[in-house]
């Protein structure tokens, strides 16, 4: 007796314990996804703020854009878009210009801390566009990249997403802006003042 007893309870015979499927606890789901959201919804809150600001002070502002150009198929050029976390839309990458910092010295920063791209050799200045939104008094300066280095990749945070489209298969939910601009580097449309 002693004998099954002990080969029913043995850990050869013993039934596996049931474990539940390979989930993380919601708490612990919930956690990971909250620094996101959270980021994502504090960035959307202060956009709005910069907006009141904008309205208040109306201060006079620099920035850049970067239309990247991807030429390694000369038959299907590509450009690069980016995805933000706080407006919608594709967008050509780029930001401000920071206090004693040149044009072409912020975008290459601002490529750098978008999408990690390097931009190697002088870039070609294209337009400077007026943008009065807000109450802002809005300049930007927007430059054509052919040498570049490196492999793009959204930071997460502010950039969701960063990839290289077919000049001629842009998506639909390109930014207004954007596609004028794009449609200006074209030659389909004069280059104009204002954003």
């Amino acid at each position: 007796m002693t004998d099954l007893a002990s080969a029913a309870t043995s850990p050869a015979t013993r039934p596996a314990p049931r474990t539940a499927p390979d989930v993380k606890p919601a708490a612990a789901q919930a956690g990971k996804a909250l620094p996101r959201t959270m980021t994502a919804r504090l960035l959307r809150l202060a956009w709005s703020l910069r907006g009141v600001w904008h309205r208040i002070a109306r201060p006079l502002t620099m920035g850049v854009r970067a239309i990247i150009v991807d030429g390694s198929d000369p038959a299907v050029p590509r450009v690069l878009l980016i995805r933000h976390s706080y407006v919608g839309g594709w967008h050509l990458p780029g930001g401000g210009v920071d206090r004693g910092e040149t044009l072409s010295d912020a975008m290459r920063r601002e490529v750098r801390e978008e999408v990690g791209l390097i931009a190697d050799r002088p870039a070609q200045p294209f337009g400077i566009y007026a943008r009065f939104r807000n109450g802002a008094s809005d300049h930007v300066a927007v430059f054509v990249v052919h040498g570049w280095s490196g492999t793009p990749k959204a930071d997460g945070v502010e950039i969701v997403e960063a990839r290289f489209f077919p000049i001629d298969g842009l998506p639909a939910e390109l930014s207004p802006a954007t596609g004028r601009r794009l449609e200006e580097f074209l030659g389909h449309r004069p280059v104009a003042e204002r954003w």
